[in-house]
């Protein structure tokens, strides 16, 4: 039998853990452990998870309480110190295992000896089930291997989440895998990182995993902030500086433009709506980054301030000349 160690962080979910739990309880499968690390929730989850764990003595929990809040990334970490499965599987706190077979489905796609599986998604918005394109699995066959996976990844055929997929412990070990202490928007650089290094993954027919998301415009992934921004300027740096080192520029025709639609969609697409000196901040250090990790150093090499205005144009919507832009504005972008 091959132990699953599921990892589930706590953090406010007084509401949420015990539906979490029920659907790891119901599996089918039963060799699994269940890590769950409260990292200072402000409300009464820890209560709820205490009371959860004396009335289901047959399962094989471990729980911890941090001393301080970690974060999500020092949380996950930790639990993977502590796991004991040949397998880890990542979920977060107020969402479920799709029914009692996922498990079982995670299992049965370890016989080829994958390094990642990944399951389906249903995705819930206010509880009701919505079609979500960036969830869904757009694979071309059942396995991937060796430069078909940087392909996948970086044409966007799998979502950025490190949840709904089985890792092998071996192999997040070997490669010394973990994330990226205090790092917003963590799972962006860690879906990187493990699709660079993984040589097999499997895809699953079968839904293994609900993701349930509340509408929210004041979240923090509809308001993109100088915080966020900085923090994927950070994911970015590491990003180029392992693409250099892994040579990914000659394994996959895909990386360039995957990192150059990163920087403009995720990072100048958001910072053009500031004031033109924090516009100007990050676009120099994005072309720095990109002088010392990039094959064509000259990307990113427009006058700030030229670059500035033709941003706005491509994609303020609040600019006086949004959507004015001549012919040649994408070639001088590099869109």
């Amino acid at each position: 039998m091959k132990k699953i160690s599921i990892i589930i962080p706590l953090y406010n979910a007084k509401n949420y853990i015990a539906r979490c739990l029920d659907s790891v309880k119901a599996q089918t499968y039963r060799d699994f452990e269940v890590i769950v690390i409260n990292d200072k929730s402000k409300d009464n989850s820890w209560t709820v998870l205490n009371n959860y764990v004396t009335e289901n003595l047959d399962i094989d929990f471990k729980i911890i309480d941090n001393e301080v809040n970690l974060g999500l990334s020092k949380t996950r970490n930790k639990g993977m110190d502590l796991a004991a499965g040949d397998y880890i599987l990542f979920m977060d706190n107020d969402d479920t295992l799709a029914n009692e077979y996922s498990l079982e489905y995670f299992i049965e796609m370890t016989e080829n000896d994958p390094d990642i599986v990944l399951g389906k998604t249903r995705f819930l918005l206010n509880d009701v089930p919505k079609e979500s394109n960036y969830h869904t699995l757009k694979n071309k066959k059942e396995t991937y291997s060796g430069n078909e996976i940087l392909d996948g990844f970086f044409s966007g055929e799998w979502a950025v989440t490190a949840w709904n997929k089985l890792y092998k412990t071996d192999f997040l070990k070997k490669n010394h895998l973990k994330f990226l202490d205090d790092l917003l928007h963590e799972d962006e650089l860690w879906a990187f990182e493990t699709a660079v290094a993984a040589k097999k993954i499997n895809f699953l027919e079968q839904e293994t995993y609900v993701y349930y998301s509340l509408s929210n415009p004041n979240s923090m992934t509809a308001t993109v902030g100088l915080k966020n921004i900085e923090h994927y300027l950070i994911t970015l740096t590491k990003k180029l500086e392992l693409s250099r080192e892994k040579e990914l520029y000659s394994k996959s025709e895909q990386t360039k433009k995957y990192l150059k639609n990163f920087t403009n969609f995720t990072i100048l697409n958001n910072v053009c709506k500031m004031n033109f000196a924090i516009f100007k901040s990050f676009y120099m250090r994005i072309r720095k980054e990109f002088a010392k990790n990039f094959p064509e150093k000259d990307l990113f090499s427009l006058n700030a301030l030229l670059a500035y205005y033709l941003y706005k144009m491509k994609f303020d919507k609040e600019f006086f000349l949004y959507g004015k832009f001549p012919k040649y504005i994408n070639p001088l972008l590099k869109i």
